[in-house]
């Protein structure tokens, strides 16, 4: 049975039945919350949920970025008060808010702090000189929270959307404000009914030039490159509406005035794409964690670019960072991670002269030297972290959208023809007009953005956090499922195979084990810093030591009050069981860890329910082909669909063999980038080193993946609200055109009709979204044995709306 986190309210399988956080993360700023007196921040909390911690207070931070800040915001402070602007990961709700005003206020010199969490961002303002703010960054990291350099995630077609969407409001109301009293039977003669007339054509203007010039350019975007957007009918409604009012305001046709439903119309589906991209923007904004590829290295004593290294030239790479490009090692012994690149868990000791493959992570203390065996531009690495954006656009709304212009053209060419003989220009012109205007899928280019953001509040309800809006137009299609190993099915740390071996040790024990592995990037080393929890952060503050001196592929010791403490392999400075690593006391063995990779605690249940509704379920994997072999027998696998010992090339090619657009890849390291480029569908377990959640189409923070069945059901959900809404859309058009072909619509009705049916269809997408609320209550419930109250998936061919 599954729980939900003390914390953060996340659901997760609990390994003992006394387990109260999801992981140790949680554990650790629960304890600084409560000993700090901050208990209130989980009544200001509520309901809400919070991104799980993980293992941000226990990684190595680098401010280096901050006192450049700090400089700058002090050479030059407003009214005596400096001030500095950045982003801050892990900001959730008003009690993060809360929290973290509470704790800056109680530096010296603090003047305040605002944040806010749908931006991701944080403002500080002190006195200069009087605040010692790289320590308040400190601080907000053992709490949970990750500062990093501001920078804006919101792309450039979006930008100043919610603006624009608040200027077109105030048009939209001033338009009918002074519309009214003309429907109202305020007669043409009243002295100033042409000033009434003015104002509303300037509305009109205002809101095609604010808001809708924002529809007509990605129309013509979109048509320069062959291909019919959504905007492009509502480009044609907007200016076939404009267009007619000003000849109709020229003419004093009456019929041809659509001035406030110009207004009104662009609100409405300005305000519809805003709601579409406002969860989505979120959630983009929530990782701030650097990526492991640096931009720059220091040569010769001097920081360059990356792209400028040429063959022959020996840098340094930082603890922690990636080799850039294919080198040779200069330095003594070092220890890398090969996890991101090849998938091995494992580190791997390499000596001075050996080759490194470009992506290998320096998982020591200290950076080393290497010589660069070719240039950025030939690395493996920069086309893995090259971001591509694949058309992924859906054919089948392609081909909907080319007959529906096409239809809605000819027929309102065919009324203008009709009426031309009978009634003359002016009517022919209102009746083609009226159907362009009313033709315009208004209700859709609300109701998909509203059921969009509800299913990406939903995702993240469940874990899954949406960076692309294309997503659920897609996910529906997915009947094939493609696993990374190392850090997707399994965790992405090796776990002690008894968690009771860290609690049995004294104080002075534990803190010499705190102090021999905190700052590390080795894996083993962070999962003891984790387990030690908020005790191991505790002896860290107490105790004060000289930095550990590391042997590359051995260990590391430290000198405390005259003894040597030492962590490191079994027969290196102590006698133990071959395979543990080691914590001993002037030679004496102390302790002895064994580590296992593990399964992400709900793998097997979510392979079994994946499994029960068709899907098919592959591993492809840079780990060695027998572990992936023995993972594969663990799940219950078929061993045909696990594949091991592939390089990102060999992956990619699998991709384009399987994938008829209808695979999801889950991956997490830089050797899934060029699978990810292949895949319909992609998502990623966000760990430590941050990479792929840009190229994802969704990321997930916690340990499980009992996320992925409700993922499909919200989708599910989210394409029958769809589908109930264009139905009604349809069956409007045709009533509505058919009152515009009969000479029947005028201004006022169109401008009455089209608010309505933009609420009926909401309404309608709203239903399924309340059938999807219900069930997620279920799916955090049966996030074990295999899910059994999820419902089945309709075909692809029904839920693909």
């Amino acid at each position: 049975m599954s729980t939900t986190c003390d914390h953060c309210g996340t659901a997760f399988v609990p390994v003992r039945d006394e387990d109260r956080y999801c992981c140790k993360g949680c554990e650790c700023v629960a304890a600084m919350i409560r000993d700090s007196g901050n208990e209130r921040f989980y009544d200001l909390r509520g309901n809400s949920r919070l991104d799980p911690v993980k293992g941000r207070p226990f990684e190595n931070h680098d401010f280096g970025w901050l006192d450049a800040g700090i400089i700058k915001a002090e050479e030059d402070p407003k009214a005596g008060v400096a001030t500095l602007d950045c982003s801050l990961e892990g900001l959730s709700c008003v009690a993060c808010v809360w929290l973290v005003e509470r704790l800056f206020e109680q530096h010296p010199g603090a003047v305040r702090a605002v944040s806010n969490p749908a931006r991701g961002s944080l403002h500080l303002e002190w006195k200069p000189g009087e605040c010692d703010v790289p320590a308040f960054a400190k601080e907000l990291v053992s709490f949970g929270y990750t500062p990093a350099p501001a920078t804006s995630s919101v792309r450039h077609d979006d930008h100043g959307l919610a603006t624009r969407t608040g200027l077109c409001f105030a048009f939209a109301l001033n338009a009918m404000g002074f519309s009214l009293p003309t429907y109202l039977g305020m007669s043409e003669d009243f002295e100033f009914a042409s000033l009434f007339g003015l104002i509303t054509f300037l509305s009109a203007t205002l809101s095609m030039l604010v808001g809708g010039s924002w529809f007509i350019v990605r129309a013509w975007r979109a048509l320069r490159l062959r291909e019919i957007h959504i905007d492009l009918p509502i480009s044609l409604g907007l200016v076939a509406a404009y267009a007619g009012s000003i000849v109709g305001w020229m003419s004093s046709v009456s019929g041809l005035l659509y001035f406030d439903f110009v207004c009104t119309f662009v609100f409405l589906m300005l305000g519809g794409r805003w709601l579409q991209t406002l969860a989505v923007e979120k959630n983009r904004r929530r990782i701030a964690r650097r990526s492991p590829v640096p931009e720059s290295v220091r040569r010769d004593g001097v920081m360059v670019a990356v792209a400028d290294l040429r063959v022959g030239d020996g840098f340094e790479v930082e603890a922690g960072r990636a080799v850039p490009v294919a080198s040779i090692l200069q330095s003594d012994e070092a220890e890398f991670s090969l996890e991101w690149i090849r998938g091995e868990s494992d580190a791997v000791a390499f000596r001075s002269g050996a080759n490194l493959p470009a992506g290998a992570i320096v998982i020591g203390r200290s950076g080393v030297r290497v010589r660069a065996l070719e240039t950025w531009n030939e690395s493996l690495l920069a086309r893995l972290t090259a971001e591509v954006e694949p058309d992924r656009g859906s054919p089948a709304l392609q081909r909907l959208l080319r007959i529906y212009l096409v239809v809605v053209i000819l027929t309102g060419l065919g009324g203008f023809a009709w009426w031309l003989p009978v009634a003359g220009f002016g009517v022919a012109l209102q009746v083609m007009i009226s159907v362009f205007v009313v033709s315009c899928p208004c209700a859709l280019g609300v109701a998909i953005p509203f059921a969009d953001e509800r299913a990406s509040r939903l995702a993240a309800q469940l874990g899954a956090f949406v960076r692309n809006g294309a997503l659920w137009g897609r996910l529906g299609k997915v009947r094939q499922i493609v696993f990374d190993k190392t850090g997707t099915l399994t965790l992405e740390r090796p776990v002690l195979e008894s968690r009771d071996q860290l609690a049995g040790l004294d104080d002075e024990s534990a803190g010499a084990l705190a102090r021999l592995t905190a700052g590390s990037c080795h894996p083993v080393a962070r999962s003891l810093i984790e387990g030690l929890g908020p005790r191991g952060q505790q002896l860290l503050s107490m105790h004060r030591a000289d930095a550990p001196t590391e042997t590359p592929g051995m260990g590391v010791s430290v000198e405390i009050d005259g003894d040597e403490w030492s962590l490191g392999r079994a027969g290196w400075r102590a006698e133990a069981e071959s395979g543990t690593t080691v914590l001993s006391r002037s030679g004496i063995a102390v302790a002895s860890f064994a580590f296992r990779d593990a399964l992400r605690p709900d793998a097997r249940s979510i392979r079994q329910w994946l499994s029960s509704r068709g899907f098919g379920l592959h591993i492809l994997s840079g780990d060695h082909p027998a572990k992936v072999s023995e993972l594969a027998a663990e799940l219950g696998m078929d061993p045909d669909c696990a594949h091991g010992g592939l390089s990102p090339d060999e992956k990619a090619a699998w991709m384009e063999k399987i994938d008829r657009d209808d695979t999801l890849y889950l991956g997490d390291g830089a050797n899934d980038s060029l699978a990810f480029d292949r895949a319909y569908v992609t998502g990623t377990p966000v760990a430590d080193r941050s990479l792929l959640e840009k190229k994802a189409d969704f990321f997930s923070l916690g340990d499980g993946l009992g996320w992925l069945p409700g993922l499909f059901e919200v989708a599910r959900a989210r394409s029958a609200g769809i589908r109930r809404a264009f139905g009604f859309t349809l069956i409007y058009n045709l009533a509505a055109v058919g009152f515009c072909l009969a000479g029947h619509m005028s201004p006022l009705l169109a401008a009455i009709l089209m608010p309505i049916s933009s609420v009926i269809s909401i309404t309608l997408a709203g239903t399924a979204r309340v059938a999807a609320e219900g069930r997620s209550g279920k799916t955090s419930s049966a996030k074990n044995e295999a899910c059994p109250n999820l419902p089945t998936l309709p075909d692809a061919s029904t839920s693909a709306c």
